[in-house]
Protein backbone atom coordinates (compact mmCIF):
# COMPACT_ATOMS: atom_id res chain seq x y z
CA UNK A 1 0.00 0.00 0.00
CA UNK A 2 2.88 2.17 0.79
CA UNK A 3 4.40 1.70 -2.14
CA UNK A 4 1.27 2.41 -4.32
CA UNK A 5 0.64 5.71 -2.56
CA UNK A 6 4.53 6.82 -3.19
CA UNK A 7 4.33 5.94 -6.89
CA UNK A 8 0.55 8.11 -7.10
CA UNK A 9 2.94 11.09 -5.57
CA UNK A 10 5.24 10.82 -7.75
CA UNK A 11 2.55 10.48 -11.18
CA UNK A 12 0.57 13.77 -10.12
CA UNK A 13 0.39 15.25 -13.43
CA UNK A 14 -0.89 18.74 -13.56
CA UNK A 15 0.17 22.51 -14.03
CA UNK A 16 1.75 24.44 -11.20
CA UNK A 17 -0.29 27.65 -9.85
CA UNK A 18 2.78 29.81 -11.25
CA UNK A 19 2.31 28.07 -14.57
CA UNK A 20 -1.71 29.18 -14.56
CA UNK A 21 -0.52 32.72 -13.64
CA UNK A 22 1.68 32.75 -16.77
CA UNK A 23 -0.80 31.92 -19.02
CA UNK A 24 -3.66 34.13 -17.20
CA UNK A 25 -1.33 37.10 -17.93
CA UNK A 26 -0.44 36.23 -21.39
CA UNK A 27 -4.24 36.19 -22.44
CA UNK A 28 -4.71 39.27 -20.61
CA UNK A 29 -2.07 41.27 -22.49
CA UNK A 30 -3.28 39.55 -25.41
CA UNK A 31 -6.84 40.67 -25.04
CA UNK A 32 -5.59 44.22 -23.71
CA UNK A 33 -3.98 44.27 -27.49
CA UNK A 34 -7.23 42.97 -29.12
CA UNK A 35 -9.73 44.90 -27.75
CA UNK A 36 -9.08 48.60 -28.97
CA UNK A 37 -8.21 47.47 -32.26
CA UNK A 38 -11.68 45.43 -32.51
CA UNK A 39 -13.19 48.21 -31.50
CA UNK A 40 -12.32 50.41 -34.06
CA UNK A 41 -13.60 47.75 -36.58
CA UNK A 42 -16.87 48.25 -35.08
CA UNK A 43 -16.62 52.13 -35.28
CA UNK A 44 -15.87 52.19 -38.98
CA UNK A 45 -18.35 49.44 -39.55
CA UNK A 46 -21.26 51.78 -38.38
CA UNK A 47 -19.24 54.57 -40.38
CA UNK A 48 -19.95 52.70 -43.56
CA UNK A 49 -23.42 51.95 -42.66
CA UNK A 50 -24.62 55.15 -42.37
CA UNK A 51 -22.03 56.14 -45.14
CA UNK A 52 -23.95 53.63 -47.30
CA UNK A 53 -26.88 55.11 -46.28
CA UNK A 54 -26.23 58.31 -47.42
CA UNK A 55 -25.35 58.15 -50.55
CA UNK A 56 -28.63 55.90 -50.90
CA UNK A 57 -30.46 58.92 -50.01
CA UNK A 58 -28.42 61.17 -52.01
CA UNK A 59 -29.43 59.42 -54.93
CA UNK A 60 -32.73 58.93 -54.25
CA UNK A 61 -33.19 63.18 -53.90
CA UNK A 62 -31.27 63.29 -57.37
CA UNK A 63 -33.91 61.35 -58.65
CA UNK A 64 -36.76 63.46 -56.76
CA UNK A 65 -34.79 66.34 -58.19
CA UNK A 66 -35.00 64.61 -62.02
CA UNK A 67 -38.55 63.72 -61.30
CA UNK A 68 -39.39 67.73 -59.95
CA UNK A 69 -37.14 69.61 -62.90
CA UNK A 70 -39.01 67.20 -66.00
CA UNK A 71 -43.01 68.39 -64.03
CA UNK A 72 -42.72 71.87 -62.76
CA UNK A 73 -38.81 73.25 -63.57
CA UNK A 74 -38.80 73.60 -59.56
CA UNK A 75 -36.28 71.72 -57.14
CA UNK A 76 -36.22 70.20 -53.81
CA UNK A 77 -35.57 73.29 -51.83
CA UNK A 78 -31.96 74.09 -50.07
CA UNK A 79 -33.18 74.47 -46.10
CA UNK A 80 -35.70 72.41 -44.30
CA UNK A 81 -35.17 69.85 -47.32
CA UNK A 82 -38.00 67.43 -45.27
CA UNK A 83 -40.28 69.98 -45.19
CA UNK A 84 -40.53 69.78 -49.26
CA UNK A 85 -41.19 66.23 -49.77
CA UNK A 86 -44.22 64.82 -49.71
CA UNK A 87 -45.10 61.67 -47.52
CA UNK A 88 -45.09 59.41 -50.02
CA UNK A 89 -41.33 60.76 -51.30
CA UNK A 90 -40.12 60.29 -47.43
CA UNK A 91 -41.57 56.72 -47.22
CA UNK A 92 -39.55 55.52 -50.56
CA UNK A 93 -36.90 56.94 -48.98
CA UNK A 94 -37.20 55.42 -45.95
CA UNK A 95 -37.75 51.81 -47.68
CA UNK A 96 -34.13 52.15 -49.21
CA UNK A 97 -32.56 52.48 -45.91
CA UNK A 98 -32.76 50.11 -43.05
CA UNK A 99 -32.46 49.69 -40.46
CA UNK A 100 -31.88 53.33 -40.02
CA UNK A 101 -34.49 56.12 -40.73
CA UNK A 102 -34.36 59.35 -42.43
CA UNK A 103 -34.24 61.95 -39.38
CA UNK A 104 -34.16 64.94 -41.61
CA UNK A 105 -31.99 66.42 -44.39
CA UNK A 106 -31.14 70.07 -43.39
CA UNK A 107 -29.53 71.37 -46.65
CA UNK A 108 -28.98 71.10 -50.09
CA UNK A 109 -26.82 72.39 -51.76
CA UNK A 110 -27.01 72.69 -55.80
CA UNK A 111 -25.16 73.54 -58.90
CA UNK A 112 -23.87 77.12 -59.63
CA UNK A 113 -23.65 75.71 -63.29
CA UNK A 114 -25.94 77.92 -65.80
CA UNK A 115 -27.52 75.24 -67.42
CA UNK A 116 -30.80 74.88 -66.31
CA UNK A 117 -30.77 71.21 -65.46
CA UNK A 118 -27.50 71.54 -64.19
CA UNK A 119 -29.13 73.40 -61.29
CA UNK A 120 -31.05 70.49 -60.33
CA UNK A 121 -27.46 68.75 -59.35
CA UNK A 122 -27.10 68.08 -55.62
CA UNK A 123 -23.92 68.96 -54.92
CA UNK A 124 -23.84 69.43 -51.12
CA UNK A 125 -26.19 68.02 -48.42
CA UNK A 126 -26.37 67.45 -44.67
CA UNK A 127 -28.55 64.38 -43.65
CA UNK A 128 -29.43 63.11 -39.93
CA UNK A 129 -30.40 59.83 -39.16
CA UNK A 130 -32.72 58.24 -36.15
CA UNK A 131 -32.84 54.14 -36.19
CA UNK A 132 -36.30 53.14 -36.80
CA UNK A 133 -36.51 51.03 -33.31
CA UNK A 134 -35.89 54.83 -32.03
CA UNK A 135 -32.66 53.89 -29.59
CA UNK A 136 -30.21 55.67 -32.11
CA UNK A 137 -30.25 59.48 -32.92
CA UNK A 138 -28.28 62.39 -33.63
CA UNK A 139 -26.21 60.65 -36.43
CA UNK A 140 -25.34 63.06 -39.38
CA UNK A 141 -23.98 62.81 -42.38
CA UNK A 142 -22.61 65.74 -44.76
CA UNK A 143 -21.55 65.61 -48.38
CA UNK A 144 -19.04 68.52 -49.15
CA UNK A 145 -17.36 69.24 -51.89
CA UNK A 146 -17.80 65.77 -53.31
CA UNK A 147 -16.39 63.57 -50.20
CA UNK A 148 -18.88 62.56 -47.48
CA UNK A 149 -18.41 62.31 -43.57
CA UNK A 150 -20.20 60.56 -40.51
CA UNK A 151 -20.88 62.14 -37.59
CA UNK A 152 -20.79 59.56 -34.88
CA UNK A 153 -19.87 61.48 -32.31
CA UNK A 154 -23.28 63.21 -30.99
CA UNK A 155 -25.08 59.65 -31.33
CA UNK A 156 -26.68 58.36 -28.87
CA UNK A 157 -27.41 54.66 -28.14
CA UNK A 158 -24.69 53.81 -30.55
Amino acid sequence: MRKRLEALKNDQKGFTLVELIVVLVILAIMAALLVPALLGYVDRAKEGKYLEEARTIYTAIQVINDERYAKSGKPVAKTGVTDQLTIGEIAEVNKLITPTALGSIDSITYSNNADSHAKFVVTGMTIKFNSQDGNTTNITATLSSGQWSVDLSSATGV
